[in-house]
């Protein structure tokens, strides 16, 4: 399992960063905290934990990703990562997969300690062809000459933004999206209750269902761009975070 593969590349103690969580509840979150007094640094701690409900949501996703390059023509890929964080599902794949070099990928994260968190991963690979931005990924203008993408990544993304949120993102995922490009997106806590609700959303849109996989407390699903890619519209705002 390459879960961990970060950690192994770094070699180095973050536990001086991290927060007590509970296992059970939302990544990173503090009994009755909120995410604005919480560090986005920290959110990721339950993914050292081998066993915990977000390293199974993790390893989900991973699978979905080297599905994806398993079954992609050989040649060059471009990917969009949003809200990266510390890319500790695509990272590792990159890493590890027989296809990475050939991943343009462009990491979009806001809180500047993930980002100094994956330059310093990137540091210890042979990888060139990953880009880290420290932008708000929640505005058009943060995709400029990176879109569009074959792979675009909306890991977590969905379980922190509300449902209008999701059907503007989703809606302006064509500006994303080269053709025939896949989405892979995540969902947890209280915002599996809006699940159904965004499978209607991509159903509703020029998405096809390429699997979805439940888990208990998370959805891992992928769907496949079938639509035409419209041109990227400068200042527009997709979706904010809850409680940002």
């Amino acid at each position: 399992m390459i879960t961990n593969l970060l950690e192994d590349l770094l070699d180095e103690d973050d536990h001086d960063h991290e927060e007590e969580y509970d296992r059970h509840s939302v990544p990173g979150r503090t009994q009755g905290a909120t995410l604005t007094e919480q560090s986005w640094y920290s959110w990721h701690a339950p993914y050292d934990d081998l066993e915990s409900e977000q390293t199974d949501r993790l390893a989900a996703v991973q699978d979905q990703l080297v599905a994806y390059l398993d079954g992609t023509a050989p040649g060059p890929l471009r990917a969009l990562s949003v809200c990266a964080g510390q890319s500790r599902d695509l990272l590792p794949i990159l890493i590890s997969h027989p296809r990475g070099a050939d991943v343009r990928a462009s990491m979009l994260e806001l809180d500047p300690l993930n980002a100094s968190f994956l330059h310093g991963a990137l540091g210890s690979t042979r990888l060139t062809t990953v880009d880290v931005v420290v932008t708000d990924a929640g505005t058009t203008d943060a995709y400029a000459g990176r879109a569009p993408a074959d792979l675009v990544l909306l890991c977590g993304v969905l379980a922190n933004i509300d449902v209008p949120d999701t059907r503007t993102l989703v809606d302006a995922l064509p500006m994303l999206c080269a053709p025939g490009a896949t989405v892979v997106w995540s969902s947890y806590g209280e915002s599996l209750a809006d699940v159904d609700e965004v499978l209607r959303v991509f159903a509703a849109g020029p998405f096809e269902e390429v699997a979805v996989r439940r888990g208990g407390p998370w959805v891992v699903g992928v769907h496949r761009f079938a639509g035409v890619p419209v041109p990227l519209e400068p200042g527009r705002r997709l979706f904010g975070f809850r409680d940002s």
